[in-house]
């Protein structure tokens, strides 16, 4: 009987060792604590709350009295970026991103915008909801610069009972910040959905404001969609 007891210990031991190594696998091959990733992402940029003043243009090209204001006006532009980021516990990450803009719009045919470039860093939580679907939400600072080009144009504006008049007019650089931007920096935040299509390999669905420039108020929120890929 001891003998039969003891072969059983000998076979049971390493099976509920093997069993119990297995679990620790996987757990240590599931967990996001230290691991780094990598994405590429595009998006929308829109930008709200513009104020376009416009001024008319002198025979000799000079700016003169302003014409018309519009306020608020918004834009929407695309943009591409690229993340490095860590997860520094389980549910705690950070990452900087760097974006750069690919297709601006024209405000009132006389205003071309877009963002040169954004340069971000972020750090916020992130939880599991299921085995696939993760959210997180992440807040940070953005350095940024606008692409803006101004372009002279015609209106026509009436004012009260006398007869419409047509100007050229051209943004003016004396009511308006030369860079659009009055600020370099300012805080953000955004939201996120990941979803895991392999081990390795996320794709992830974003929403937040990239920046809110205190000097002008433009705001420029973002919707965009990353791949991204952890290791």
């Amino acid at each position: 009987m001891r003998l039969l007891m003891s072969c059983l210990i000998a076979i049971g031991c390493p099976i509920a060792l093997a069993q119990q190594a297995s679990v620790s696998d996987i757990i240590n091959t599931d967990t996001k604590a230290d691991k780094t990733y990598l994405s590429f992402g595009m998006g929308l940029n829109e930008f709200r709350s513009v104020n376009l003043v416009l001024a008319e243009v002198e025979e000799d090209g000079s700016e003169s009295a302003i014409v018309e204001a519009f306020f608020p006006e918004t834009a929407q532009t695309y943009g591409v970026f690229g993340v490095l980021g860590t997860y520094i516990t389980e549910y705690v990450k950070t990452e900087l991103r760097f974006g750069t803009g690919i297709k601006d719009d024209t405000i009132k045919e006389a205003l071309d915008v877009n963002i040169h470039y954004w340069l971000a860093w972020y750090m916020g939580a992130t939880y599991p909801i299921t085995d696939y679907m993760s959210a997180y939400g992440l807040y940070g600072v953005s350095h940024y610069e606008a692409d803006v080009t101004r372009r002279e144009t015609r209106i026509t504006v009436s004012s009260g009972e006398s007869l419409p008049q047509t100007f050229n007019v051209i943004p003016s650089s004396a009511q308006m910040e030369e860079d659009l931007f009055g600020t370099k920096f300012s805080t953000s935040w955004l939201l996120g959905l990941d979803f895991r299509i392999t081990p390795a390999w996320y794709l992830a669905f974003e929403y937040g404001r990239l920046l809110r420039d205190t000097d002008t108020n433009i705001k420029v929120y973002q919707g965009s969609m990353q791949l991204r890929y952890e290791y």
